[in-house]
């Protein structure tokens, strides 16, 4: 699987660095805009984290609103809330960022932006990109818990639905099944 990342990463810096388009640039607005403080940089850091596994680390970058969220674009391009920030520890801001990779090397490609919080219409997505995520983690020696603990964080500050609350429940019960299991081969 690990020779799998490597391949699939290789195509990835062709995607990451294509400018953003219009579309892009009225979402970010809409999202509160980017936030260029300390953030930013933490975020650069822990996108880093991932550059001994792949030639060009993702290109992250942070949105100035208060609610926790992440999100991958279809050209590669993340985006951190502030919120989420806040909230995470390094290891937890890497598998936000393992997460929304993990989109990008489970489905492929995105046709779709692709969000962190767990109220989509497709939960086994998210669960593929949580897996893969967790997988990019080890490889980082970066331990899998902090894709749980992200997960948990996320739902607590969450005031969202109750099928929201319930999806993320269940990628956190995926997450710790698997993580058990390796433990214990």
């Amino acid at each position: 699987m690990r020779a799998s990342f490597v391949l699939l990463f290789a195509i990835v810096p062709l995607l990451i660095g294509c400018g953003s388009t219009a579309r892009q640039q009225a979402w970010c607005s809409a999202q509160g805009g980017l936030l260029i403080d300390g953030r930013q940089a933490r975020a650069e850091a822990a996108a880093a984290r991932f550059s001994a596994s792949f030639s060009t680390p993702p290109l992250v970058h942070v949105l100035n609103i208060g609610t926790a969220g992440a999100y991958g674009w279809p050209d590669g391009n993340i985006f951190v809330t502030r919120g989420l920030m806040d909230i995470l520890n390094n290891d937890e801001l890497a598998a936000a960022i393992a997460h929304e990779m993990g989109h990008l090397l489970a489905d492929g490609h995105l046709r779709t932006v692709v969000s962190l919080n767990g109220c989509c219409k497709e939960p086994d997505a998210e669960a593929r990109a949580d897996a893969v995520g967790s997988e990019l983690l080890q490889i980082q020696g970066i331990p899998a818990q902090a894709m749980i603990a992200m997960l948990q964080k996320v739902r607590q500050s969450l005031i969202s639905s109750p099928s929201c609350q319930q999806a993320i429940g269940y990628r956190i019960d995926l997450l710790t099944a698997r993580v058990r299991a390796e433990e214990k081969n």
